[in-house]
């Protein structure tokens, strides 16, 4: 979930991949010479090709254990967004829906409510790992509102700030920085503009462009850590309209761009701004404040395309902290992603078994290490070879017991739209963040299923 846009070019190269898939000469879920095939869905961006090796080692070890199945590898090319869209496209029908996918869990429970996906209980009782290695908490990532799990959890995060020593130390900030307050974090922001005028502030995820990272890496990392914050009342089972934690929310976005303290409007909007921020602004010394997430320092390994070493020793991490500094005194957000089987795959067991050995602790593990994602396996966050050369791992680990979680109800993308919708005046200074709070409550009884859906916010 982390880069985002997609074009009416997407769609209608989507739309020819789809009338171009197959030739109709063999029945669904069957390969060359009768053999069984099961074809996994997976996204592939350019300096993120983690994914696709821990997949393409577990076709290989897959396939030498199944001489009768061939595991047929889909990559789409482009950011998140990109992706939903595509498998959105695909899924309309079982004719070209993936037998096995990827999965946000954010979409977990709008898919189950379309009957996309298939329940995976029966198959994962009997599966030895899913009780000795997976924990409690992680299960949940892909558990839908009936109580069933919908995928295996191939990786979770958290978020909070990165920090450049040197921009610091030029501007005359202290090191270690712990901001204890959002007032904190702006001071910081505001010293380092006036004192090291050539680095950016404060770098964000702000625009329709980026997505769900623009609502859960900026938005609800700021709502979550206000007082009373939240996008949905687990109490009452309802929708919460914009209130004063919202409004604070968005004006603390407002504040960055009307004071110049986050990226220029050209870079706001560039789906690539999270490479930008990881692959040339902080290894030149030209961003002081990154609010993003766990897994940003993979973009630094040695393995990386563009790595840059001294990364352990020019950046520095530390919690987002809540609005006024109130209990717990940090905030976090965490997501994550499974590997998901479609309701349409005629052979479920085989697509079940090969999201075993794609979840195996080999594979999870290489995932893991590459990706900077935090484990989701008991065996591999056990393993010192996770945390090798990773000294903010433990931190970023730690965090999850200040975290959040979305509200990944079936409405929940609609209204992940809405504040990007909100989070985008902000960045252009097209609407003042009551004008926008006021727009996201008049929408959203409209994209909930109706003003008995939502609660009023204090």
């Amino acid at each position: 979930m982390r880069r985002a846009m997609v074009s009416s070019m997407v769609a209608l190269a989507v739309a020819a991949t789809l009338s171009a898939c197959g030739d109709g000469a063999a029945e669904p879920g069957e390969g060359q010479a009768g053999r069984k095939e099961i074809e996994v869905l997976y996204k592939v961006e350019p300096t993120w090709p983690y994914l696709e090796k821990s997949l393409r080692a577990a076709k290989a070890q897959y396939e030498a254990a199944h001489k009768d199945v061939t595991i047929k590898l889909t990559p789409v090319q482009g950011n998140s967004e990109v992706y939903y869209t595509k498998l959105a496209l695909l899924n309309r029908s079982a004719e070209s829906a993936p037998d096995v996918y990827y999965h946000d869990t954010f979409q977990v429970n709008a898919d189950v409510a379309a009957g996309k996906l298939a329940p995976l209980d029966d198959y994962l009782s009997k599966w030895p790992d899913w009780t000795s290695q997976f924990p409690d908490s992680v299960k949940q990532a892909a558990k839908a509102g009936d109580g069933k799990i919908y995928g295996v959890p191939i990786s979770t995060d958290t978020r909070g700030l990165w920090y450049h020593k040197d921009v610091f130390a030029k501007a005359g900030l202290p090191v270690p920085w712990e901001p204890e307050t959002w007032a904190d974090v702006l001071t910081a922001a505001r010293t380092i503009k006036q004192k090291v005028p050539d680095a950016i502030p404060f770098s964000m995820y702000s625009t329709k462009v980026h997505g769900e990272a623009a609502t859960m890496q900026g938005f609800e990392m700021l709502l979550y850590g206000a007082p009373g914050g939240t996008l949905y009342d687990e109490a009452q089972k309802k929708w919460v309209t914009a209130g004063k934690a919202f409004t604070d929310s968005l004006a603390f976005i407002n504040t960055i761009y009307r004071e110049e303290l986050g990226p220029r409007q050209a870079d706001a909007q560039n789906p690539k701004l999270a490479g930008l921020a990881t692959d040339e602004w902080f290894p030149a010394g030209k961003l002081g404040i990154s609010l993003d997430g766990a897994w940003t320092s993979a973009s630094w390994k040695e393995t990386d395309p563009t790595p840059w070493p001294q990364w352990t020793e020019k950046i520095g991490w530390t919690p987002m902290p809540t609005q006024n500094g109130q209990e717990p005194g940090a905030v976090s957000m965490s997501g994550g992603w499974v590997m998901a089987m479609s309701s349409y795959a005629p052979n479920k067991q085989e697509a079940f078994d090969f999201i075993t050995v794609a979840t195996n602790k080999e594979n999870s593990m290489a995932y893991s290490v590459g990706t900077g994602d935090l484990a989701v396996r008991k065996d591999v966050a056990a393993d010192p070879k996770y945390s090798a050369g990773n000294p903010a791992v433990k931190f970023w680990t730690d965090l999850a017991s200040v975290t959040h979680y979305r509200p990944a109800f079936e409405e929940y993308p609609k209204v992940s739209a809405e504040v990007q919708e909100a989070m985008e005046a902000m960045t252009s200074g097209s609407r003042t963040p009551e004008e926008a709070a006021k727009r996201y409550a008049e929408a959203l009884p409209g994209v909930v299923g109706g003003a008995d859906k939502i609660v009023t916010a204090p």
